[in-house]
């Protein structure tokens, strides 16, 4: 209602030229409605490039805005008024109004208020009327003081008709046609020879000069205005020595006799955006000064005569045919005000169809014959038939009159579309044509432009007949070629499309539909868009209260699990503080819970102490840390836990409040485990022992047999020399044995861990292996991640293991062969590679190959591989494993990630 209401007080200022009575009603009406203090309404004066106040309590009423404060603001923002006809000059926020249509983009106004709205979506709204009525309004009344001008202009007839020569028809032209056009003076400029004769008359004083100037007097500025055709000019630079005035404005329009000046508009007594002539001030004076040409040769002319004024009475049907189509787009627009007010307050995406298709062939409201709603089907991506609303019988004005009855019966055309549409049921014939019908949208030269480019498309023979017959399903299902296809557009897309027609009263549907159509598209769409989202609101909140009821039992229920678990459950907050002590924690650590709450786990020893501080190092991480075999002493007992320490997140892993300790008593499985390896040591020591023995044995007996070969050939030089060489060559592989046996047995021994490149490492052991790899003619190959690969390891240990794995390589690779060293940066970890080519080892050979004593070479100890194995799992806490290749194997060494590695 309070666009029905601003529309009736902006229709009064503009009549009126004055402040309406009941302003201040509508005034508390739109403060109230916005959410605002103060606020005014400007309408923007093209030809002052200004703005005036017309409505409002803010700014006083008709002062003038400057349009460059205004300049960009086409949505709302600051602004400081600081040339405002009031002396207070403030900061305030303002948005520029613009109407745009298919022909139209122009700027209609401006609001301006002192606060920022708090009602945004009854703003919006409030922007979308005032941009609308601050176009439509005055061309309603600039329309309306044409057609009184025009009607005022069959008082020239009487004129013409009574004047019995030139001049005294010319004198009785321009005194009347002076109040019509409302020119404060006139002039008729005769340029013929080198005089210039002037006709003038001054309507203020009522009276007739001629005055007569040699053509030389007068400057080329001045005879500019009359060289070509009619025009309008502003503020001409000249002409005051044609009129002997100030001129303003002015239009000047060639003729027979002569130039017509028409200068200096009259001030009106209703409101007006401009105070200058424009172009249909422009045509009255034609048209008048030809009407004035044609009574001047009336009696040769009679016949033409009667033709100009049937030609006027058919420019008088024009207008009052254009008033009338105004009015039927005020009445639309008010349609489309009610069925926006009923769907925005509906919460039902059915209702909101419902209301949509009443409200669209109703007659009491927009008056279409038949209203076809398609619906977008989001999983199938295609449109699916809804609803057909319109007459079914073969008694069409019958149907029409029952259902313009039923809305008759309301008064209030909001209450009639919400009360239909509840009790409403599609489920007529139209419907049944097409419920659930597929209308692929893609590739559809309509529906296309419509659900995806978001355009109304208004269909005619003409238009369709150039679409061929891509666009006949529709034109066969609606049984009409004139029809118009509108998208119901929401902020996150198009719900669906309304197709309208007047099938049985063949009415055409306008071009000036379409804005009406744009307003019910935006706001159907949004209509939908909120119901939809009530709906999931409505669901998920359902969903939630399920979730609630499903929660109190999980709670119940992992309290009871929790308090029964095997193992002992400990929470701490973010400062340690003790907020969950399950059963078995009791049992553990005899304290109950009710003694643990609030308190720190220090209290308990010094071991619980160190979880304490692992705890907060857990939570400084965000990292889960273990703990195996931990020893506790409780009560004097000695106690082994395999702990857990895990962070405590929220439900969305956003907020950390704490850690969960889990505790496991271990004591019986270490125990175990210390027994058996007490047993599995003694049976490593026997099995290295005969493995040690077997390997010494060989070296020792071929000792013994060329020892004796030597003391035989002693004088024999050179025997001598060949067996003392096999005999220390022996006594260095027994030495070797011996080395690798301690080096593989011993006890692991502190270890120096620095920081290193891995890749210079392998490139100083290629330096060492050079002279080999060009014996074999090996292609050797060498790629890297980065060039700088940090590893925190100990130097010496590692570069053993990386000249046993490239030597093995060398070795195993033929002649020509290729050898491939990789290293690669892991998440974790560093991944080193060492592969060859050659024959894939077999599963049997790869389980053993880390077995100490085992080897493939005829020569070796074969504990090469188990020292490294030992290097990198034992002492290094890495891995090294084998993969066999299609044609080749390769050996893969990974080790942790230095924590000081920031550079990779």
């Amino acid at each position: 209602m309070i666009g029905k209401e601003l529309c009736n007080i902006l229709i009064e200022i503009f009549e009126s030229n004055k402040f309406p009575a009941d302003s201040e009603k509508i005034t508390k009406d739109i403060t109230s409605f916005i959410g605002v203090d103060k606020f005014s309404i400007a309408i923007f004066e093209q030809g002052k490039d200004a703005y005036r106040v017309l409505l409002g309590n803010y700014l006083p009423l008709f002062s003038k805005i400057s349009s460059k404060m205004l300049d960009g603001n086409n949505s709302l923002s600051k602004v400081v008024l600081e040339e405002t006809d009031s002396t207070d000059t403030s900061e305030a926020y303002a948005v520029k109004l613009r109407y745009i249509n298919k022909e139209i983009d122009q700027i209609t106004g401006a609001f301006i208020t002192n606060t920022k709205p708090t009602n945004l979506s009854n703003f919006q709204e409030l922007m979308d009327l005032l941009s609308c009525f601050l176009w439509l309004i005055p061309s309603y009344e600039k329309s309306k003081v044409y057609l009184e001008k025009y009607r005022s202009l069959w008082m020239l007839t009487t004129v013409f008709e009574n004047s019995q020569n030139s001049a005294q028809l010319l004198r009785a032209f321009l005194t009347i046609f002076s109040d019509i056009i409302e020119a404060e003076l006139i002039g008729v400029v005769n340029l013929s020879g080198e005089e210039v004769d002037i006709l003038r008359y001054v309507t203020r004083k009522r009276e007739f000069e001629r005055v007569k100037l040699r053509t030389s007097e007068i400057s080329d500025d001045t005879m500019r205005y009359f060289r070509g055709s009619d025009k309008v000019v502003y503020k001409p630079q000249g002409l005051e020595e044609i009129l002997g005035s100030k001129i303003m404005s002015a239009m000047v329009i060639p003729s027979d006799i002569g130039w017509f000046v028409f200068a200096n508009k009259k001030e009106s007594n209703i409101y007006s955006q401009t105070k200058s002539f424009d172009s249909m001030d422009l045509d009255i004076a034609k048209d008048s000064i030809n009407r004035f040409l044609l009574a001047k040769g009336r009696i040769e002319f009679d016949v033409k005569l009667g033709e100009e004024i049937e030609k006027l009475r058919r420019l008088q049907s024009r207008y009052e045919l254009l008033i009338e189509d105004q009015k039927d787009q005020i009445k639309k627009m008010n349609a489309v005000h009610y069925i926006s007010q009923a769907i925005r307050t509906m919460y039902s995406v059915k209702n909101v169809y419902k209301a949509l298709l009443l409200g669209l062939t109703s007659g009491r409201l927009l008056g279409y014959n038949r209203a076809l709603l398609l619906v977008y089907d989001d999983k199938k991506d295609v449109m699916l038939g809804k609803a057909w609303l319109g007459p079914e019988s073969d008694n069409v004005e019958n149907d029409w009159k029952k259902a313009n009855q039923r809305a008759m019966r309301y008064s209030d055309v909001v209450q009639y579309l919400r009360e239909e549409s509840m009790t409403m049921e599609l489920n007529n014939q139209l419907t049944q044509v097409i419920e659930n019908k597929i209308f692929p949208y893609k590739s559809h030269p309509i529906l296309e432009r419509c659900v995806l480019r978001r355009k109304i498309f208004v269909a005619n023979e003409r238009i369709l007949n150039t679409m061929g017959m891509e666009a006949m399903d529709l034109v066969n299902l609606l049984g009409t070629k004139n029809f118009a296809v509108i998208p119901l557009v929401g902020r996150e897309g198009v719900f669906g499309v309304v197709i309208i027609d007047n099938y049985f009263t063949g009415k055409p549907i306008k071009e000036s539909d379409i804005e009406i159509f744009k307003i019910l598209s935006d706001s159907a769409g949004l209509a939908v868009e909120t119901a939809l989202n009530y709906e999931e609101l409505r669901n998920k909140t359902m969903s939630l209260e399920r979730q609630k009821s499903l929660i109190e039992y999980l709670r119940e229920f992992s309290d009871s699990v929790l308090q029964n678990m095997s193992s002992a459950i400990i929470v701490l907050d973010k400062e340690g503080k003790v907020t969950e002590w399950n059963k078995k924690a009791e049992m553990y650590f005899e304290r109950t819970k009710e003694q643990m709450m609030g308190t720190e786990l220090k209290i308990l020893g010094t071991e619980f102490e160190d979880i304490e501080e692992m705890s907060f190092q857990s939570m400084r991480i965000k990292e889960e840390i273990t703990l195996s075999n931990y020893l506790i002493q409780i009560m004097g007992r000695e106690r082994y836990y395999d702990i857990r320490i895990t962070p405590f997140w929220d439900s969305e892993k956003i907020v950390l409040r704490g850690v969960i300790i889990t505790l496991d008593d271990v004591t019986d499985r270490v125990n175990l485990e210390k027994e058996r390896k007490k047993q599995e040591k003694l049976a490593v020591l026997g099995e290295m022992a005969a493995r040690v023995a077997h390997e010494l044995r060989n070296p020792i007996s071929v000792l013994g047999g060329f020892i004796k070969r030597l003391e035989k050939n002693i004088d024999v030089p050179e025997a001598r020399a060949r067996y003392v060489k096999i005999i220390s060559d022996e006594i260095l592989r027994l030495e070797q044995i011996v080395n690798e046996t301690l080096d593989f047995s011993k006890e692991p021994r502190s270890l120096e861990f620095t920081i290193f490149n891995i890749n210079k490492l392998i490139n100083d052991v290629y330096i060492l292996m050079e002279e080999k790899i060009k014996e074999k003619n090996i292609l050797f190959s060498f790629e890297k991640d980065a060039e700088e690969i940090p590893v925190s390891a100990e130097y010496s240990r590692i570069k053993q293991v990386v000249i046993n794995l490239l030597q093995n390589a060398i070795e195993a690779t033929p002649n020509n062969g290729k050898v491939l060293v990789e290293t690669r940066i892991g998440l974790e970890k560093i991944i080193i590679s060492f592969w060859n080519e050659g024959i894939p080892m077999d599963k049997e050979t790869t389980d053993k190959l880390f077995v100490p004593f085992f080897t493939t070479k005829v020569y070796g100890t074969g504990l090469g591989l188990a020292i490294c194995k030992k290097i990198i799992e034992d002492e290094h806490k890495g891995k090294i494993y084998h993969e066999s290749t299609e044609d080749g194997n390769k050996f893969v060494i990974e080790l942790p990630r230095s924590l000081n590695d920031t550079n990779i």
